[in-house]
């Protein structure tokens, strides 16, 4: 069966009723394909509209052109602090099934934060390493990421997936992440590091969570609890 991708960029509880999951991967070589765009630019502007070339560099977004109301701007990824785009209209129909499921979620308060639209989201980032570099790495939490940003890891490795209804779910869970804590720079964290260190670097300003036994497949579920219920 065909990997179900787009509802999931907006719904994302669906393996259990009170459970929450990071989205999944859109590729960067895949933004050509979508049917909207708009890109907040360093200069405080904002550009909206149709895409048109997409250049890529070592697998990473290094230029898109997006066309407005007939004019046509390009922009480096330099220039650009979140960019956010729409997938098809036809990529959609594959997620007919979900439907129902979706329906029937019981976990209201995770449903109430998630973004509507289905818009899929990518933020400039600084790479940790000594070295300024910089890359567009797409927001795998949106809806609950006012105090940790949980970023895709261009290498990462799936280790998990959801059966749903007999539809199952690919890549819910990766095996790395780029994480920014209070809007402080990136670090890359993996997922045998959780248990151990999971509140001294990510959840340490979170008395609600002092106690929990961390493990890396409730990850996304201890994102949401520190969002919703830590200072």
């Amino acid at each position: 069966m065909k990997p179900i991708f787009f509802s999931l960029f907006f719904v994302l509880g669906i393996a259990q009723a009170s459970a929450q999951f990071f989205v999944q991967k859109l590729n960067q070589n895949e933004i050509s394909k979508a049917d909207e765009a708009y890109a907040v630019l360093t200069s405080g502007d904002t550009v909206r509209g149709t895409i048109g070339t997409v250049s890529m560099y070592d697998n990473s977004l290094d230029k898109i052109n997006i066309r407005e109301n007939g004019e046509r701007f390009t922009i480096k990824m330099e220039d650009i602090v979140r960019l956010a785009v729409l997938p098809s209209e036809r990529n959609r129909f594959d997620d007919m099934a979900l439907l129902p499921i979706l329906k029937n979620l019981k976990n209201k308060e995770f449903i109430e934060v998630l973004p509507e639209g289905g818009w899929v989201f990518f933020d400039k980032i600084q790479l940790p390493g000594k070295q300024e570099r910089y890359q567009l790495a797409q927001l795998m939490n949106p809806g609950f990421d006012s105090k940790v940003k949980i970023y895709a890891h261009p290498d990462a490795e799936s280790t998990g997936s959801t059966s749903v209804s007999s539809i199952t779910l690919e890549g819910l869970r990766d095996n790395t992440y780029f994480i920014s804590v209070n809007g402080e720079r990136v670090f890359q964290f993996y997922d045998f590091q959780y248990r151990k260190r999971g509140f001294e670097k990510i959840f340490n300003s979170c008395p609600t969570l002092k106690g929990k036994k961390l493990k890396w497949k409730e990850f996304a579920e201890d994102v949401f609890l520190h969002d919703q219920k830590c200072l």
